[in-house]
C-alpha cells in the first residue's frame, strides 16, 4: 500500500508488492427508508434499484471513454469510486494523447499536494520526452481495461485500490500498429470530501515513476523516501529531459565500430516472432526473474537462441543455460551480457555493442539505463523511418515491464545503446 505520513521535511509512500494478503471488504451500507412501513425487502429492493441506475450511468460514462474497469472486486467499488478512477485515466490518456501536460487538481484532495505534484510530474516527464522525439509521438488512437485486483477498507475513511492495467496504444507515425503494454500495477487511496470523492494517493509502478522516485526506493522497507513536494520533483524531471536532450543529440553522432564476420546468419525474423509471442506472458520452459531484479535480458536471450544463435559453452566466457538448471550470468544479466558479446571473438555468437544507434534493424537490442547503471535491454521489432527512408525510432519488445511495438523514443529510459547482432560461428 501507498501510505501518508509526516515526517521532518520528506513525504513518505509504502508500496505493498504482495497482493495476495489484501482482502476486497467493505462494510455493508446503511440505508435509510422513508416509511415507518417499509419492509426491509421493499427498501432493499429499491436500493439495488438506485445502485442499478447509478452504476449504470456510471458505465455510460466509461463506454464513452476509451477504458473499461473490471474484475472480481469490482462490486466492492461504489460507482462514484469507479468513474472518479475512470475521469484520472482520460485526463493522464489525454495529456499523452495530445503531449499537453493536464491540470489534474480536479481528482485530488487539497491536502495531498505531493501526490497531485507527483502524479502531474510524471506526467510532464512523458509528455516532455515524447515530444523531443524525431517520430510523431502524440497518440492517434487508445483503449485501456483496468482490473480491480483488490479493494480495502482503511483508516479514516480511505479506500484503497489496486489495479492492473493493459493497453492499446495508436501513435500517430505509425497509427496502424498497436502498441501494447501489460500488467502495469495502479495503487489508488480515495477518501469520500465534501463534493464527493477524491484521490489521496496513486501510484503507477512503471518505468515514468521509476525515473522518477526509483532511486529512493529502499528495498529493505519497501518504501520510497524523497525529499518533499515541488523543488525536488520540478528540478527532477527538468534533470531528466535535460538529460534526455543529451542523449537524443549523441544517438544522432557516427560511432566507429568495426563489424565482426560471422559463418552463420541471425534469423531475425524467428527471434522477433518469439518476442512477440511471450510480450506479456512467460514461457514455462524457461525460469521467470521478473521478481528478482527482472527477465528483461533471460527474455532477449531465449528470442537469440530462437534466432538460431547457439549456447556457448566454450572458454572462459560463456553464453547458457543448461538443462539442469544451471546458467551463466551472461543470459540473466544485463551488464554481463553486454561484456560476453563485445568481447566474444570465437565459437558463439558474433556481436558488436555500442554501435552508431540509427544502423540498427530488427532483431537487435537496445540496452538502457545510465552510465553508472545500465539496467535494461529490449529486441528492436520494427524499424520507423521517415519519408526520405531514414530512420527514426524503433518500436521494441520487452519482458519487465512487458511492451509490444513500443517506441523507444516513449520509453522513460533516456539513455539507449543499440547492439547488432551478425550472428554466430
Amino acid at each position: 500500500m501507498i501510505t501518508m505520513r509526516q515526517r521532518a521535511g520528506a513525504a513518505c509512500f509504502a508500496v505493498a508488492l504482495l497482493l495476495s494478503g489484501l482482502t476486497g471488504c467493505r462494510a455493508a451500507e446503511t440505508w435509510n427508508g422513508s416509511g415507518a412501513d417499509r419492509t426491509e425487502a421493499e427498501t432493499a429492493k429499491e436500493n439495488q434499484d438506485e445502485n442499478s441506475e447509478e452504476t449504470e450511468e456510471a458505465g455510460t460514462k466509461a463506454e464513452q471513454s476509451r477504458g473499461m474497469i473490471f474484475g472480481d472486486q469490482i462490486q466492492e467499488l461504489l460507482p462514484q469510486q469507479t468513474q472518479l478512477i475512470t475521469d484520472y485515466m482520460e485526463t493522464y490518456y489525454s495529456g499523452l494523447a495530445s503531449l499537453t501536460p493536464q491540470d489534474m487538481s480536479a481528482f485530488f484532495a487539497e491536502e495531498a499536494e505531493d501526490q497531485l505534484l507527483l502524479n502531474e510530474c510524471a506526467l510532464e516527464y512523458a509528455v516532455g520526452l515524447r515530444s523531443m522525439q524525431q517520430s510523431d509521438l502524440t497518440l492517434a488512437d487508445y483503449r485501456y481495461e483496468m482490473e480491480v485486483m483488490s479493494v480495502e477498507e482503511g483508516d479514516n475513511g480511505l479506500t484503497r485500490v489496486f489495479l492492473e492495467e493493459t493497453s492499446t496504444q495508436n501513435f500517430s507515425q505509425h497509427p496502424d500498429i498497436d502498441t501494447e503494454l501489460y500488467n502495469i500495477m495502479h495503487y489508488f487511496q480515495l477518501r469520500e470530501g465534501r463534493d464527493g470523492w477524491e484521490i489521496t494517493g496513486h501510484i503507477q509502478w512503471d518505468s515514468i515513476y521509476w525515473n522518477l522516485v526509483g532511486e529512493y526506493w529502499d528495498w529493505d522497507s519497501q518504501t520510497v523516501n524523497f525529499p518533499e513536494g515541488e523543488t525536488f520533483l520540478s528540478h527532477r524531471v527538468a534533470d531528466l529531459l535535460e538529460e534526455a536532450g543529451r542523449e537524443a543529440e549523441l544517438r544522432n553522432e557516427e560511432t566507429p565500430w568495426e563489424p565482426k564476420t560471422c559463418t552463420h546468419p541471425y534469423d531475425r525474423e524467428a527471434a522477433v516472432a518469439y518476442s512477440s509471442q511471450w510480450v506479456g506472458k512467460r514461457n514455462e520452459e524457461w525460469d521467470d526473474f521478473s521478481g528478482s531484479g527482472g527477465n528483461c535480458q533471460n527474455f532477449v536471450s531465449q528470442c537469440l537462441y530462437a534466432g538460431g544463435i547457439p549456447m556457448d559453452f566454450q572458454g572462459d566466457e560463456q553464453w547458457m543455460w543448461r538443462n539442469d538448471g544451471t546458467y551463466s550470468a551472461s543470459w540473466v544479466g544485463v551488464d554481463p551480457f553486454y561484456y560476453y558479446a563485445d568481447a566474444n571473438q570465437g565459437e558463439g555468437l558474433a556481436a558488436s555493442a555500442d554501435v552508431s544507434y540509427y544502423e540498427g534493424e530488427e532483431g537487435d537490442l537496445i540496452r538502457m539505463g545510465s552510465p553508472e547503471d545500465w539496467n535494461h535491454v529490449v529486441i528492436i521489432s520494427y524499424v520507423v523511418r521517415d519519408e526520405q527512408g531514414n530512420t527514426i525510432d524503433y518500436l521494441i519488445n520487452s519482458n519487465t515491464s512487458d511492451v509490444k511495438n513500443f517506441p523507444v523514443g516513449a520509453y522513460p529510459n533516456p539513455c539507449q545503446r543499440l547492439m547488432k547482432i551478425y550472428g554466430w560461428n
